[in-house]
């Protein structure tokens, strides 16, 4: 049991996550307060949550006004850090859609920049026959093209910025600190951990990406209709060529990326097993495995040999898959949940919802 006698540590602001919204947030936090002093804590090390897993694939899409609003938020949130940041990887990749014709205008609309897409030109076709070997579809369905979409590193993007946040007098990391509750006590916000060791600081946000219903906020998210489901995206171990375009299943809620560091595709698909927690043995099983079949088998066949491992965790999935960002008991207490499998590029505006409310008191 910690010692009575220790002075309990003091911050000005505490991150609980340091996944990518928790490093975005307290990014942010000291560009907007230099002075700030941070405290980053997770319950594990760096780099052990959906982050690190995270295909960081960009599209800035959504099929409501407030997603749209959101991600075209985020890329131009992303451009400012990029601006800043020569380091951050951030690539263009060439982007076509498999779409049903009934659904294609819907397509257009879900852009968050006012983007539309095209049909697809000789070069287009040539290049996507040459890519994706055997891709077919059916009548009811056309491939159109849209303006390239960007990939990013999220667990590099996460380091750099956390080690940045690191680096100024007064800030620290925490890690093996599983926070159990956050509360007011004494005038600050105190966070307890499974040990009961504390830390105080005047404000909290807490980030715990796919842990958002095993912590201090679990209850409210639970009133708010958050729900944690398993991530699938499986590997094809067939190297991309070097200028291979990323192919949407616009609806199938799946995507094949080049993914040219690791020498083969990443090839998401929506696994049905909901309520699987991050901390629960998670495995890649035969549903999952039966439903990407299904897909290549029907689009692109010349891929089903290459089918093979690839890489599975969880998330935290919200109604209408609109992040939620509130006050949780307490004004100088925000909780930012909610990624649904798109936590990296809503990110940057989930970050700065937070600090808005926490020192703003409102949104941008």
């Amino acid at each position: 049991m910690p010692d009575p006698n220790t002075a309990i540590p003091h911050y000005d602001l505490a991150v609980v996550g340091s996944g990518i919204v928790g490093a975005l947030t307290a990014h942010h936090a000291v560009r907007r307060n230099p002075g700030l002093r941070v405290l980053v804590l997770t319950h594990a090390s760096r780099g052990t949550g959906a982050t690190r897993l995270s295909a960081g694939f960009d599209t800035p899409t959504g099929h409501s006004a407030a997603q749209r609003a959101l991600a075209a938020r985020s890329t131009a949130l992303f451009a400012e850090l990029a601006a800043e940041l020569p380091d951050v990887q951030r690539e263009p990749v060439d982007t076509y859609w498999l779409v049903g014709r009934a659904t294609a205008a819907a397509l257009h609309t879900s852009m968050a920049d006012g983007g539309r897409t095209s049909a697809v030109d000789r070069d287009g076709r040539q290049l996507l026959t040459e890519t994706f070997p055997g891709l077919a579809h059916g009548d009811d369905e056309v491939v159109r093209a849209s303006a390239p979409m960007t990939v990013g590193r999220p667990q590099a993007l996460a380091d750099q910025l956390l080690d940045r946040v690191l680096s100024r007098p007064g800030s620290a990391l925490l890690e093996g600190f599983r926070v159990t509750a956050v509360r007011r006590a004494g005038g600050h916000i105190e966070l307890v951990a499974a040990d009961g060791s504390r830390v105080t600081a005047d404000k909290a946000v807490v980030a715990p990406g796919p842990w958002a219903l095993d912590g201090p906020v679990a209850r409210a998210a639970r009133d708010r209709g958050a729900r944690v489901k398993k991530v699938v995206a499986f590997h094809i171990m067939s190297p991309p060529p070097p200028h291979a375009p990323a192919l949407v299943f616009e609806d199938a809620d799946a995507f094949l990326l080049p993914h040219h560091p690791g020498g083969h595709w990443i090839f998401s698909v929506t696994s049905p097993d909901w309520d699987r927690g991050p901390d629960e043995p998670l495995a890649i099983d035969a549903r999952d495995r039966s439903l990407a079949r299904a897909l290549l088998e029907r689009h692109v066949p010349g891929f089903l040999p290459h089918l093979l491992g690839g890489r599975v965790f969880s998330d935290c999935f919200t109604p209408g898959h609109l992040p939620i960002v509130d006050t949780v008991d307490d004004d100088d207490v925000v909780m930012a949940i909610g990624g649904s499998g798109s936590g990296y590029r809503l990110a940057p505006a989930m970050a700065e919802d937070a600090l808005n409310l926490l020192y703003g008191g409102t949104r941008s």
